[in-house]
């Protein structure tokens, strides 16, 4: 008789574990498709992962299932999924098929997608407590980390905003903006057309900097403009000295589709006659930013100098004997999105034919 109750408390028991478990599987988050949704609100924060950050190692460490999803025109794309998640793991499909959507070029087969629960991003992506990160991007693996179970925030920001925004991340970080770091001055001509070299002089505008200054970091305010391209209607909430026009729009669509490789080398030339005019003036329109260099030669035994003029001021004056004069700058910040160098050849002595050579980003 004492046995009973025991036996009877061990079958409840059982009973109540077998119960149990499914209910615990039902807590979990389940794996949601990526819709394109434009966002009622793009003011959210996420983070780019520097190659020497300590976030690395979670953004390569997610316990997961990877698998490869391949878009309509034959893309694959690495696609890890928490384990965390229930659902149905071709679910991923979505999010490949989003990001074929987005103006690419052939960086798409460079990216890694890793989707987690919107609970885990913060951690994942290294952040500290307190932090709200909805998403990240790391330069060094080529890797997002984005929410898999969030639609839309309580304000209003997508998860295709979202996702959108890193992939600007992502086209940066295989962008050429030299000498200056495209991933955070934003790709050559968007940079360019908005001056950001001359604003960050200015100390108006801070690159790389993800915290203080998160909405007046070009890097972001680049991958943000990148979102307008496929959601052009989303009210600014960056910086008010990056607002994009049409203009900043058609520079970072050329910045995606047609990418600046390498500068462009122009040569002026024209000949000292005995007796003739000392001087010999030359127009350069720069419209991007970027090194620049001048080199000037002329006849044995001529004495030649160069003098750079830029919106009336003098920018630079040669004074060195003989004909062969340099004039060059790591960087050269435009005041203007189209600053006219005037270029001035002057004979001290000699006569002859010179060439003056022009090496420019554009």
């Amino acid at each position: 008789m004492s046995r009973t109750p025991f036996l009877a408390f061990t079958a409840l028991l059982a009973l109540g574990l077998g119960v149990s478990e499914p209910a615990q599987a039902q807590r979990r988050p389940v794996l949601q498709p990526l819709v394109s949704v434009a966002p009622a609100s793009s003011d959210f924060h996420d983070r780019v992962i520097r190659s020497s950050s300590t976030a690395t190692a979670h953004a390569s460490s997610t316990d997961g299932t990877t698998r490869v999803y391949t878009t309509k025109d034959g893309t694959a794309i690495p696609i890890t999924i928490a384990s965390s998640f229930a659902g149905d793991p071709a679910v991923a499909q979505t999010y490949a098929d989003f990001l074929d959507t987005l103006p690419h070029g052939s960086e798409l087969a460079d990216l890694k997608v890793t989707i987690v629960p919107s609970s885990d991003v913060n951690a994942d992506c290294g952040g500290q407590d307190g932090d709200t990160v909805l998403a990240c991007y790391s330069d060094s693996q080529q890797r997002m980390i984005v929410p898999g179970d969030l639609q839309a925030t309580a304000a209003g920001v997508t998860a295709s905003y979202v996702i959108a925004h890193e992939y600007g991340h992502h086209v940066a970080a295989h962008r050429s903006n030299a000498p200056l770091n495209a991933g955070d001055y934003g790709p050559k001509r968007w940079s360019s057309y908005e001056l950001v070299c001359l604003k960050t002089d200015q100390r108006q505008l801070f690159p790389g900097n993800e915290a203080i200054f998160y909405h007046q970091n070009p890097g972001e305010d680049w991958a943000e403009t990148y979102a307008r391209l496929v959601y052009p209607q989303q009210p600014w909430t960056f910086s008010s000295l990056l607002t994009p026009d049409a203009g900043a729009l058609a520079a970072a669509r050329a910045d995606v589709l047609q990418p600046w490789t390498t500068g462009l080398t122009r040569r002026f030339s024209g000949t000292f006659a005995a007796g003739g005019p000392a001087t010999s003036s030359f127009k350069l329109p720069l419209t991007l930013d970027g090194a620049l260099k001048f080199t000037l030669s002329g006849p044995k035994g001529a004495n030649l100098d160069l003098r750079v003029v830029s919106l009336g001021k003098v920018e630079a004056q040669t004074r060195a004997a003989g004909s062969s004069d340099h004039v060059s700058y790591g960087i050269a910040c435009r005041q203007r999105r189209t600053e006219l160098l005037t270029l001035t050849v002057q004979r001290r002595s000699g006569s002859g034919p010179f060439t003056l050579t022009a090496r420019y980003a554009g």
